[in-house]
């Protein structure tokens, strides 16, 4: 059995802190994606709901 050096740990270290970051960023742009189109239908059904309102007369 070979005893892994310091490098080799600190090799898998990082490309286990590397493979977790990479999945957490996947999870937030997919959930920034969600948001945007979620902020957008927000936006048309608020506009939509505005201009069903019968104007104002003076």
């Amino acid at each position: 059995m070979t005893k892994k050096t310091a490098e080799q740990l600190e090799l898998e270290k990082l490309r286990w802190e590397n493979e977790k970051l990479k999945s957490d960023l996947g999870k937030t742009r997919m959930a920034l994606d969600i948001m945007g189109k979620a902020h957008a239908l927000l936006e048309d059904l608020s506009e939509s709901a505005g201009s069903d309102e019968p104007p104002m007369t003076s």
